[in-house]
């Protein structure tokens, strides 16, 4: 069974077994309860994340609203400064976020790959039954004293198991791994497998390894950024006993519109004199006992004259959060700064509130334009943050 969705949209009347309502429940991505109009059946809810969710007997498919493309690029800017090209998207009539990551990743794999397998020297430890490079005296004594053979040796070994190739070897085999795929692409990826056999692949987790660029490995770079996001956004949640609540390919977009709003705003204060803090940890008191982390925080000179938060959430169809009020109000507190303001990807019902002697706007910023137009409106967005600062501010450090 298949269920496509939008972000944030519901599916009702839905026939699940109970295996299926369990792990559901227990991902972060969904949400569900039974359906109010049809007894015995349940209705499913899509959330910030888009992608692809596999559980078995559902595979769950939730589009994003500024579009697969439009998604991609902006993946690929925030994981790394790149320019992207959106004439190098593959499988460009799909309309399926997994297969179009996946089409455009085998691309560039080959591209990377076309002039035969990167390869690198690595330090290697071992134990031989001859010397190979140089003795390691210290491991030799402490693991076999006394004994002539094996000799402990240490050397460099020119190899293809560099990272270059293990993120590309671990993306593919994620992929391979996943639902939904054509067979036309899994047999591109299984020949990309057996070009990387020498490597060891890079396992999944919310932090891939990132690589050093240079004029030698430079080939690889587009290919290794959609490896990482690959490895990254199929990172499975595991729940006691080795359980999962389902595998797949998910973007989380609170993360996305983070990126590209703090780093679009510290590219818009380069030379200015201000300078833009991301994820500034702090603490509300004096006595240091509550944390805070405000998302963008604007220093000039070393003093903050600016606090922002960035929310992913649809203030036209929820409302304006109080919880989220209360939290831009602490950091003004914080900071002693008169102004704070809340970004969201949508406008706001209202363009802002007074409490007491601070005011908290609501901003937005538009993720479905395109990259030119996305510039300038965050530069726009930027400058009226600072010009509410000037406006009065009582600096603090």
């Amino acid at each position: 069974m298949r269920i496509e969705l939008r972000e944030w949209e519901t599916r009702g009347d839905l026939d699940l077994s109970p295996a299926v309502t369990q792990a559901l429940a227990r991902s972060e991505a969904f949400g569900i309860r039974p359906d109010r109009l049809s007894a015995g059946r349940w209705a499913v809810s899509a959330s910030q994340f888009v992608g692809t969710a596999d559980f078995g007997d559902l595979v769950v498919r939730v589009a994003p609203k500024a579009g697969i493309h439009r998604l991609l690029e902006l993946l690929c800017s925030t994981l790394e400064l790149i320019s992207w090209n959106p004439r190098d998207v593959a499988w460009a009539e799909s309309n399926d976020l997994l297969t179009t990551v996946a089409g455009t990743f085998v691309l560039h794999a080959q591209r990377a790959l076309a002039n035969g397998v990167l390869q690198g020297y690595r330090t290697e430890e071992d134990s031989l039954t001859a010397v190979r490079g140089r003795i390691d005296l210290g491991r030799q004594i402490s693991q076999h004293p006394g004994m002539p053979l094996p000799i402990a040796v240490t050397y460099d070994d020119y190899t293809v198991d560099v990272l270059e190739n293990q993120l590309l070897a671990g993306a593919g085999r994620v992929l391979l791994r996943l639902p939904g795929l054509p067979a036309r692409m899994r047999a591109q990826l299984r020949r990309l497998e057996i070009l990387l056999l020498g490597a060891i692949p890079t396992r999944p987790s919310h932090d891939p390894p990132a690589v050093t660029w240079t004029r030698l490995n430079a080939r690889y770079r587009l290919g290794v950024i959609l490896a990482r996001l690959i490895l990254r956004s199929s990172a499975l949640e595991f729940e006691g006993l080795g359980m999962t609540t389902g595998s797949g390919f998910r973007v989380d977009m609170n993360r996305v519109f983070e990126d590209v709003v703090g780093k679009g705003m510290q590219d818009a204060v380069r030379g200015s004199g201000s300078r833009v803090v991301l994820q500034s940890s702090d603490h509300l008191d004096h006595d240091r006992r509550i944390p805070i982390r405000p998302d963008i925080v604007v220093r000039q000179d070393e003093h903050v004259v600016a606090v922002a938060d960035v929310k992913y959430k649809r203030p036209s169809l929820v409302g304006i959060s109080t919880s989220d009020v209360y939290q831009a109000l602490a950091y003004a507190t914080r900071h002693r700064v008169h102004a704070a303001t809340i970004i969201y990807p949508e406008p706001a019902p209202h363009d802002h509130v007074r409490v007491g002697d601070v005011t908290v706007f609501f901003e937005s910023l538009d993720l479905s334009e395109p990259a030119a137009v996305r510039s300038r409106n965050i530069q726009e967005l930027t400058h009226r943050i600072l010009e509410r600062s000037a406006a009065g501010v009582t600096p603090s450090a």
